[in-house]
This record gives C-alpha cells, sequence and structure tokens, in this order.
C-alpha cells in the first residue's frame, strides 16, 4: 500500500512540474457541463428539513442515465445550512429497500443523534434527529454510515454538505453568496462500465480501498462554474471512498487555505498545492481579480511512485522522466465581470484557537491500525469481505462491543499509527487538534480544528481532544479509518462518553 501523505512536507515545492508529467484516464470528452450546485436548504429556523433516502438517476456523462441514489435528489444531497445556538431538525424518510443509517460528519452532538451504525432507518421508517447546533462555522457533511455498506451507499450517492455559520464568520470579510462565490466542491472518483453504470464491489476492492478512474466534482465530469473576478470561496469536501487527493491549479497559481475540518484557521496560510484524505474539508480562497480563468486539477496521490519518496529532487526527477501531457481539469472557474465581485482584502487573522496547557491533558491512549493477511477471518459480520483482516488494536468492529470509555469534559492525547500505510483516522462527536502528524509537528494548514487526521506506518500521529456530549452504551461514537472499504470490513471501535 502507498504511504500516502509522506510526501506532504516537499509537494508544495515540486508543483510547477505537475502540470507537465500527470495523465490519467478521461472517461468523457463531452462538451464541458456546468457545475452542478447542490439546492440550499436553510435549517436555521427549526423547521423540519425533510431528506428523502431515493433512488434515481443522473447524467454523468451527456444522454448517459446511470442509477444513483441520493437525498432528495437523484445523486447525493441539498446543501443544509444552520447556524451555531440554533436547533437543526432532521427528517429522514428511507425509500429504498436496504437499511441505511446516516452520520452527521463534523458535528458536536450526542451519540443518539450522531447517525452511527445503530441507528440504522429501516426500509419504509423514519429518523427524526433534532440537533443542538453549538459549534463554531464549520463545512461538515452527511453521509451513509450503514454497517458494512457505508462503501456502496456513500459511491452511489448518499453524501451531502452542511454549513454552519456564527457571528464571527459574519464579521470576517470573506465570499458568502451560496453558488456564485462561495461554492460547495464535492470531490469523488468513480468508475463507469461501458453503459454509463457505476462499478462498485466491497469484495474486489483492493487493499487501499475501492479506486475510481474519473474524477467527479458534485456528480459532473470536468465541469466550468462562471464566477466574479474577485475572491472566490471553495468548500472542498474529499468524498471519495478511497482516494488521497492532490489539488493545485494548472497554472501553478496560490491561493489561502481559510478553514480545516472544524472552522477558521487563525490566518490564511498561502499553498500551491494541497493534500486532502478521504473525509476532509478544506476551504480555500483563490482570488481571480486578473480575470483570467482557473482550472482546478485534482491528482491520484497514489500513482506517484512510492519508492522517489523523501526529496524534492527525486519527485522532480520522476514526474520529468514521465514526460506525461497536462491533465484535464476537474473544475474551470471561468471569470464572468457582470458578476458582482468579492474584493476586500484577505483578512490576515480568522479566528483564535485556544489550546489546553500539557497539565490539563489527564490521558493517553493508542491505537493501531492494522491490516494482516488473515484470508477474511476475524471480520466477524464483515467476514468475506476481501483477504485482509482490518482490525484497530487487535479488534473488527463488533456492535456488541464497547471499544474505549471517556469521560466527558476531559482533555485526552490520542496516539494513533498503522502497520501498514496511510490511513484517514476520524473521530466521531468532536473537533481535535493535531499535535504532531506522521512524526512531524503538524504543518500551519493542519494546525486548526480537525475531524480526521492522517497516520502511516513511518510514526505516531497524536491528537488532543475533549468530548463534550453524551455517549451511551445504546449509541456509542465512532472512531475508525475513513476509507470506507477499511471501515466496511472491521477498521471501526465504538466508545462511551459519560
Amino acid at each position: 500500500m502507498s504511504c500516502a501523505l509522506s510526501r506532504r512536507r516537499f509537494l508544495a515545492g515540486s508543483i510547477a512540474m505537475l502540470g507537465a508529467s500527470y495523465s490519467r484516464p478521461v472517461w468523457s470528452n463531452a462538451a464541458p457541463s456546468p457545475l452542478p450546485i447542490p439546492t440550499l436548504i436553510d435549517g436555521t429556523s427549526g423547521e423540519p428539513v425533510d431528506l428523502k433516502i431515493r433512488s434515481g438517476t443522473w447524467s454523468f456523462k451527456p444522454g448517459v442515465e446511470t442509477p444513483t441514489l441520493g437525498f432528495n435528489q437523484q445523486y447525493l444531497g441539498p446543501t443544509i445550512r444552520t447556524r451555531r445556538n440554533s436547533d437543526l431538525n432532521l427528517h429522514y424518510e428511507n425509500t429504498l429497500t436496504e437499511g441505511v443509517a446516516v452520520h452527521g460528519h463534523g458535528l458536536h452532538v450526542p451519540g443518539n443523534v450522531d447517525g452511527g451504525p445503530q441507528l440504522e432507518i429501516a426500509p419504509g421508517d423514519r429518523w427524526q434527529p433534532a440537533l443542538s447546533i453549538v459549534q463554531p462555522a464549520a463545512t461538515c457533511w452527511y453521509h451513509s454510515h450503514t454497517h458494512g455498506k457505508t462503501g456502496q451507499q456513500v459511491y452511489r450517492g448518499l453524501a451531502g454538505m452542511i454549513i454552519i455559520d456564527d457571528e464571527m464568520n459574519d464579521s470576517i470579510a470573506l465570499p458568502r453568496r451560496y453558488g456564485i462565490d462561495d461554492l460547495p466542491v464535492i470531490i469523488q472518483d468513480r468508475t463507469f462500465d461501458a453503459r454509463g453504470r457505476l462499478v462498485y464491489s466491497l469484495d474486489d476492492a483492493s487493499e487501499d480501498g475501492w479506486l475510481g478512474e474519473t474524477v467527479v466534482i458534485n456528480g459532473a465530469i470536468a465541469p466550468v462554474a462562471n464566477v466574479p473576478a474577485g475572491k472566490i470561496r471553495l468548500r472542498l469536501l474529499n468524498g471519495a471512498n478511497a482516494r488521497f487527493y492532490i489539488v493545485a491549479f494548472a497554472d501553478g497559481r496560490s491561493f489561502h487555505k481559510i478553514a480545516s475540518d472544524g472552522g477558521l484557521l487563525t490566518a490564511p496560510v498561502p499553498l500551491t498545492a494541497m493534500e486532502m484524505s478521504p473525509g476532509e474539508r478544506c476551504e480555500i480562497i483563490v482570488d481571480l481579480s486578473d480575470g483570467n480563468a482557473a482550472e482546478l486539477l485534482t491528482l491520484f496521490e497514489d500513482e506517484f511512485d512510492e519508492d522517489e519518496e523523501g526529496a524534492v529532487g527525486d519527485l522532480r526527477d520522476l514526474l520529468r522522466r514521465s514526460k506525461k501531457p497536462l491533465p484535464a481539469p476537474s473544475l474551470t472557474l471561468k471569470v464572468d465581470r457582470a458578476l458582482s465581485a468579492h474584493t476586500a482584502p484577505l483578512p490576515e487573522t480568522l479566528a483564535t484557537i485556544n489550546r489546553p496547557k500539557q497539565n490539563e491533558i489527564t490521558r493517553t491512549r493508542d491505537f493501531l491500525l492494522a491490516m494482516d493477511e488473515g484470508g477474511g477471518k476475524g471480520h466477524g459480520a464483515h467476514g468475506g469481505h476481501g483477504a485482509m483482516d482490518m482490525t484497530i488494536n487487535g479488534a473488527a468492529m463488533d456492535m456488541n462491543v464497547i471499544n474505549e470509555r471517556v469521560e466527558r469534559g476531559v482533555w485526552e492525547r490520542w496516539r494513533i499509527r498503522s502497520n501498514q500505510g496511510a490511513h484517514p483516522f476520524h473521530v466521531h462527536g468532536c473537533s481535535f487538534l493535531i499535535e504532531r502528524m506522521e512524526g512531524a509537528a503538524a504543518p500551519p494548514d493542519q494546525q486548526g480544528w480537525k475531524d480526521t487526521v492522517v497516520l502511516d506506518d513511518d510514526d505516531w500521529s497524536e491528537i488532543i481532544v475533549r468530548f463534550d456530549h453524551p455517549a451511551t452504551e445504546a449509541h456509542p461514537y465512532m472512531y475508525h479509518c475513513h476509507i470506507l472499504e477499511h471501515e466496511d470490513r472491521g477498521m471501526m471501535g465504538q466508545f462511551t462518553v459519560s
């Protein structure tokens, strides 16, 4: 398995070479389509937000109807907007012939409304969680979390975005006109057969998970968005099952990362390239005041040779030798000067992050994510899914076992690593702070609030975390690898907070 993020520290220095060296299969040669913008639903009033879990068909390629799943719509779901200190009432109705659990990824809510696999909605049934939103402004999302079926249900379309606003975010001069200069960008990769149907099999997934061949943005292949000639805010969500992406612009232009999973950073971080693991969210600002179009590239990190890692020169040599053509952009931002532009300077400071003192961190827990050749042994309910045992601390996911018990309101240090390859480790019900990432200090763009941290088999990643909401044995929280096939094969545990 490729050690996906071990090159994080020097990718920015070599991005200028990417455009001349990278290619991947292109499924559609059709004319560019407009960027689909999911319907925006205002959930701040407390009125119920109805979300019908349904089957449908979606045209990834014009004229080709692909069977899909979605919330209210044919593929994916609407964007739900809410605010800090308001109540969000979601009314799910499952019209499918299989059960579905829906997780509010990134939300700070109690276990009984978190949407873990214990809260599966039976076919024809409903679930109506009432969520008290108490956290700062952030880009979160909701997606299937069905026991053993998360990968295939998300792959077919069961995912959508949640945007949380607050007074601090309102007071900062940032683009915020949804669909105009504040764009949801859900990045996924999919494989299609000759008839345009989605190809997916948990049993046939590799040890890296299910890797698609074609990038889709909000369900479209290489779409175009008309945007103002000013600052544009992209709310990037890596909604892939397993892919680690490298995000950059074809002309090598810089952009500023302003927020991570759990909200705003303390200050904008300038970048020319950025890696995103599955489940991760990044808000970036790109300035198009020059009137030139910006082509967003989404590169497959695993296509880099793992033997060439470790130095800028090595990566440049690899790219130079490959001599591959410039890839098609995943998304093109095309300037329309008729649109009113956001031209205010980018704020120098964004948010205040208060870190706990070392003497406030009262306990350390270790987690080892392991992939062992086991012929499917030890999977429990996951038996038969592939030829590897997927475990955390030697145990595969068991719905009847509580793996950890955590005290509410107490800071802890969690140390996590893997025995093989890179994994995005996600924790429910909280945001945490990264102290070390793959053995090194967290880079500036990873020093904000997070709910996903990357680890590999080179060294420990360390987070400091506190849980402020209860999670009972009947409705515990999850911690797991966010490569969905790893999760479905057992790389997940349960914990209570009391």
